[in-house]
């Protein structure tokens, strides 16, 4: 197993995953190739395309430049610049980029649903912490952003310096159960359950009734990186309210373009 591991650690696209990320799925890939490690390799890689590599461009993203790019905005003084920067960074990740058109939108919805926080946790956040001007909170607002991603998260805690945002980055397997133990106001599970039940089935829910959050908003895709539907919107509401249903979760339900959205109170 080490083997495989390594192998794909060592790769260019998927060297910067957090290594229990990646033995995770190498183990689980030796398992289904019943011993085949040049399979198993291939097996480990499809995985963490699915679950990563497909929301970011072929290319490494250039994160250095974007770094000058954001400083030289914010040392400019011009918000309009700052802001341009900033989406400029968010279109390397997928998820960030497909919500860039109706950003205001989408957290007026999210944080107009509950009290003002004072902390807020992004899980699985990819570049979405940039967003951090555009969702209408209190500058002293504290905010906690973790992913698998250890060049991403770098890239996030210089960037959220330079944004003086207020922040605390960390590398997580979710799957693994590292559920991060600090309490937040309100989490941000966003278009991810879906990759974690891909993984591991259960491990989605089984993050959500761990939080120590009193609020946990949940988004789920309503159509693929292709714009394909898939009846994604039936599937993900049909789980999500028998859920809820289970645990007694009260929640609020929107559908903002491409995501379907609940806000829910526990």
């Amino acid at each position: 197993m080490d083997r495989v591991r390594e192998t794909v650690a060592r790769s260019r696209r998927y060297g910067a995953v957090a290594p229990e990320t990646v033995r995770r799925l190498a183990e689980r890939a030796l398992v289904a190739s019943r011993g085949d490690e040049p399979e198993a390799v291939k097996r480990t890689k499809r995985s963490l395309h699915e679950i990563y590599g497909a929301y970011l461009p072929e290319r490494a993203p250039g994160y250095p430049g974007l770094l000058r790019d954001i400083g030289a905005a914010v040392g400019g003084g011009d918000p309009d610049a700052v802001a341009a920067a900033v989406s400029r960074a968010m279109r390397v990740h997928a998820s960030t980029r497909e919500r860039l058109p109706y950003l205001r939108e989408f957290y007026a919805a999210v944080f107009g649903a509950v009290p003002t926080p004072a902390v807020v946790q992004d899980l699985a956040c990819g570049l979405n912490p940039l967003a951090f001007g555009s969702m209408g909170l209190p500058a002293q607002t504290t905010y906690l952003a973790s992913d698998i991603d250890s060049q991403q998260m770098e890239f996030l805690d210089r960037a959220l310096d330079l944004l003086e945002v207020e922040h605390r980055v960390e590398v997580v397997d979710l799957v693994s159960g590292a559920v991060p133990a600090q309490h937040a106001d309100v989490t941000l599970v966003l278009k991810t359950l879906p990759l974690l039940e891909r993984q591991r089935a259960g491990a989605g829910w089984e993050l959500v009734d761990a939080l120590r959050s009193p609020f946990v908003v949940v988004s789920f895709p309503t159509r693929s990186l292709g714009q394909r539907s898939k009846g994604m919107f039936q599937t993900y509401s049909a789980a999500f309210e028998a859920q809820a249903a289970e645990r007694g979760w009260t929640f609020d339900q929107a559908e903002i373009a491409n995501e379907l959205i609940y806000i829910v109170r526990r």
